[in-house]
């Protein structure tokens, strides 16, 4: 498949990166001259220098014979632009990511359909990091999290305590136990080693977990770990973005009092006009007293949705003012590991989350990695059973030597279904396998699900 990127940034370096990989041939647009070279020096890739917006700088990307632009650049005008003369130019996936409130809210804009403007995806950043702190606030205590195939899977790990329903039970018995209710564990790590999850394993006090599940199935997963849905008392959010307004509102029903602190006093204006049910206060929450002004040791959560920099030091003050849980929203990956064992409960990295978003959206492709497990050395891949595979018609029994107790098959997507499998699942060609894996393995899992030449 033919690729154009336009953006040459975080997002579209690892999006090159990635579809490289995966053998198809990618062209990247950036007016950046340094990270053109940069690209350039790292990936295989054609790289043109230039604005992505600009119709001759397409055309000398070969737009004509695109089949997919993926418009990433920090200028939501120029993703929009790059997508409508792709679509002018025949190209049929046209992916624009899309920040500013203008666009999204499309009612106050006029009704505007960005569809007819060229966008077949439209990706918000604000969006997915909304949605994947609300994974976190719904479920205290939740180590890994991430919802696939548009919410419809889940996927979660908690560290397993005594008195759980689940805890010094086998995972043969936990799957009678949820014969209702299916799902699979995929992952355990006891005393900082990741074990096989095979069924008479029992589930140690300690153990850290990792189960994916149809939607469904959560509330039987809850009552395993014995996590009740609780309203909170108070949850604090902090920042004068787009992200913290979208949170504020997204939060209401989760808890008694929603706060929202912007240190912009426009902003804040405009946020009490717009949030209703939601106390808005004036202050920067990197100050100690307007964090004792808010009464944060009343909030079960402090949210940090603000300026990156500042972020950080706002979860780390409000952690010290006696918050619960604080979460910090933060483009950059680096010392994550750090951040972890300063006191910080989460890190959500935006850039991530924009990455996987896109890779999961377009499904004309084989799709390889998209999420690594923080907890171990494990990574989740999904991959389609081409129909001349190794894998098309044969049961996970049967697969048993070729995956080597080195990958497991999570779930199948089959026909918009989802199937939790177990030993005599047969793999059908066309199923989306979502599976388990050390990244020393997945050479081995792609050429198992793709067929040895081409269809």
């Amino acid at each position: 498949m033919n690729i154009i990127i336009t953006g040459a940034g975080h997002v579209g370096f690892n999006l090159a990166e990635y579809f490289t990989a995966l053998g198809h041939q990618i062209t990247v647009i950036d007016h950046d001259k340094g990270l053109c070279d940069h690209i350039n020096s790292k990936l295989d890739v054609f790289v043109v220098n230039g604005p992505g917006s600009s119709p001759a700088v397409l055309a000398e990307a070969n737009i004509d014979r695109a089949d997919m632009l993926i418009a990433v650049t920090s200028n939501d005008e120029a993703n929009l632009l790059a997508c409508n003369f792709a679509m002018q130019k025949g190209v049929k996936r046209r992916i624009a990511r899309v920040r500013s409130s203008a666009y999204l809210e499309v009612e106050g804009a006029g009704g505007i359909d960005l569809e007819s403007t060229g966008v077949t995806c439209l990706v918000e950043p604000e969006r997915g990091v909304v949605d994947r702190i609300l994974q976190y606030v719904d479920l205290p205590g939740v180590l890994e999290t991430a919802n696939f195939q548009s919410n419809r899977i889940y996927l979660r790990g908690y560290r397993v305590e005594e008195g759980m329903p689940l805890a010094n039970k086998s995972l043969r018995d936990i799957r009678a136990m949820s014969s209702e209710n299916p799902m699979l564990f995929v992952v355990i790590v006891r005393e900082g080693k990741t074990i096989p999850p095979v069924g008479d394993e029992v589930l140690l006090p300690g153990d850290e977990v990792v189960a994916i599940m149809p939607k469904e199935s959560f509330p039987h997963f809850r009552a395993l770990i014995n996590s009740e849905s609780l309203k909170r008392r108070k949850i604090v959010v902090s920042g004068s973005s787009l992200t913290a307004v979208h949170l504020a509102q997204a939060l209401k029903p989760m808890a008694d009092t929603v706060v929202l602190a912007d240190p912009d006093l426009e902003h804040g204006t405009f946020a009490a006009s717009t949030l209703e049910g939601v106390d808005v206060f004036h202050g920067d929450t990197t100050d100690p007293s307007v964090l004792e002004e808010i009464n944060i040791r009343d909030a079960d959560c402090f949210i940090a949705a603000g300026d990156q920099e500042d972020n950080i030091m706002a979860c780390l003050i409000a952690k010290a003012e006696g918050a619960g849980m604080v979460i910090a929203i933060r483009d950059d990956e680096r010392y994550s590991g750090l951040f972890d064992s300063i006191g910080l409960d989460h890190v959500i990295n935006t850039r991530e989350i924009v990455l996987n978003t896109i890779i999961e959206r377009i499904q004309t492709v084989s799709i390889g990695v998209y999420l690594k497990l923080r907890s171990s050395d494990t990574e989740v891949v999904r991959f389609s059973a081409g129909r001349k595979s190794r894998v098309a018609g044969k049961t996970l029994i049967q697969l048993e030597k070729q995956f080597r107790k080195k990958a497991i098959v999570g779930c199948l997507v089959r026909n918009g279904e989802v199937v939790i499998p177990g030993g005599e699942t047969r793999i059908e060609a066309d199923d989306e396998a979502i599976i388990f894996c050390g990244k020393d393995f997945l050479p081995r899992v792609k050429k198992l699900f793709n067929p040895p030449e081409k269809e």
